[in-house]
Order: C-alpha cells, then sequence, then structure tokens
C-alpha cells in the first residue's frame, strides 16, 4: 500500500491538514491459489541467497512453467505457476550469515518462510491496472494457508515486479536458471561493462570469492601466471565460485577481452 504524505496549508490565517491514503488496484478475489505440497510437486528452479537482507529464496516452479527453455522464456504458457520460498539465513551472535561448505547462506531451521506466488492465466493482471505485468497475479501466502498478502494488498508486488524485463514475461532472474544450473550465491565480484568491480578484492585465506558476469557477453577470469587456472567461458549471467587457500596475489584477466584485469590479494 502506497501512502501519500500528508498535506498541511494555511488558508485565511486557518491552519489545515489533510491526510489520505491511496491503494493502487488489485485483484479482489485469490485466483491464485495456495500451492499445496510444492515441495513435492514442483521443480526447484534456483537457489538464491540475498545479501541486502541476509535470505534464502528458493524459487520451485510447477511443470508447464519449468516446461519454459532459454528460447521461450519471453512468453510461459497458461496455467505456469512459481513459489518464491523466502527463508531468514542462519546467522552468528554478530548477525552474519553461516555460510555451508561451498560458501552458501543456510536456512534458520527456526524461522517461518513466506511463500511468494505468482500464476499466470489468460486475462490475469487486469485489475492491477497500470501496473499490470502481462497476465501474472500475486499472492503471499504463510506457509499454513493464511495471507501474508492478500489479493487486494498485492499491488506491489506487481509493482515490483515491473522493475523485471517484460522480454522475459517479467520473472526475475531466469538467467540463474538457464545460465547459472540454478544458483545464485551472494557475489563479491561483478563482471560489468567490461571491468572486474571491485578491481582489487582482499580477502583471508580460506575464503570463497563468488564472481558473476552481468555483461550480455561472455567473459573468463584466468590466471596471469603461467600455466595458471582458467574458468573457461562464463556466459551473461553466469556466476562462479572460487576458494582460495593460499596466501599471496592472484592476478588475473579475461582471455576474450585481455584488457580486463582484476586482483585478488589473499591475506
Amino acid at each position: 500500500m502506497r501512502k501519500l504524505a500528508a498535506l498541511s496549508f494555511a488558508v485565511l490565517g486557518v491552519f489545515s491538514v489533510i491526510g489520505f491514503t491511496q491503494a493502487p488496484p488489485a485483484p479482489t478475489v485469490d485466483r491464485v491459489g495456495f500451492p499445496e505440497d510444492y515441495m513435492n510437486k514442483f521443480k526447484v528452479w534456483y537457489v538464491y541467497d540475498r545479501q541486502d537482507n541476509k535470505q534464502v529464496r528458493t524459487i520451485y516452479a510447477n511443470d508447464l512453467a519449468n516446461s519454459a527453455t532459454a528460447d521461450t522464456q519471453f512468453n510461459y504458457p497458461y496455467g505456469s505457476v512459481f513459489v518464491m520460498e523466502t527463508w531468514a539465513s542462519l546467522q552468528d551472535a554478530q548477525g552474519n550469515p553461516v555460510l555451508d561448505g561451498r560458501g552458501r547462506y543456510q536456512k534458520n531451521p527456526a524461522a517461518t518462510p513466506t511463500l511468494f506466488v505468482m500464476r499466470k492465466e489468460r486475462g490475469f493482471g487486469e485489475e492491477y491496472g497500470p501496473n499490470r505485468t502481462g497476465e501474472w497475479e500475486y499472492v503471499a501466502y504463510r506457509p499454513n494457508g493464511t495471507y501474508q498478502t492478500a489479493p487486494s494488498a498485492s499491488a506491489g508486488c506487481a509493482i515490483c515486479h515491473k522493475a523485471s524485463n517484460q522480454a522475459v514475461d517479467w520473472v526475475f532472474r531466469s538467467n540463474l536458471r538457464f545460465n547459472n544450473g540454478g544458483e545464485g550465491p551472494v557475489t563479491d565480484s561483478v563482471i560489468h561493462n567490461y571491468k572486474y568491480i571491485p578491481g582489487e578484492l582482499r580477502v583471508k585465506a580460506g575464503s570463497f570469492v563468488t564472481i558473476h558476469n552481468s555483461d550480455e557477453v561472455e567473459h573468463t577470469v584466468t590466471d596471469d601466471a603461467v600455466n595458471g587456472g582458467d574458468t573457461g567461458r562464463m556466459l551473461a549471467g553466469k556466476t562462479i565460485t572460487l576458494r582460495f587457500d593460499a596466501r599471496g596475489e592472484f592476478n588475473f584477466h579475461c582471455s576474450i577481452h585481455p584488457s580486463m584485469r582484476g586482483k585478488i590479494v589473499v591475506e
């Protein structure tokens, strides 16, 4: 719900305050439906570690949604359903996520997830008005089937998905499914506009370093040293995770675009 700020003004020496709230349009009926037994009936599409709010997000897809390919993701079939299961991560006493052996977030078993569900059917989405995202509608549930976000309050979900790309039918991070094998770890470095950002990264020995290619072209992370390691070609949207055990400087470049250079200092 969007809250408009209270307006105040003085007219002929009389001070008035006007306050009002306006909710964006949204469906009033739940046509999405609680996804019963989704963990067994749906396929895991990808798992994403969200760094800003320290969440583990697992995306499930029903058979129709899962039938989409990199070539058909611009128009998912009617009946497609996605479930985004969000969990708080397991954290230490300082509030830092406790990583598993692969350097990934872990679900906090004491937490309760929220299930954000989106469904595509013919004619869906019209009631979102200017915030319509194709023919998708959205509802968020608790695991017991009660509403976390009822249909009438789901405009925020549609507004959020408007930030995704219409070319991929308003579905977020499909590149993690098609280019990265369903993995979305927290990233330490990003390849963007033919640059490694940051250009120099300092880590402790034994650390994992995750690098994400956000460009639209392929890149590599190639050791400058003779006979050094090479990640191979990283597709657009691809993410890799490396482990650095030995102290020292690792200087690297892109074998496809040699002007791209970076450094990882292991302390």
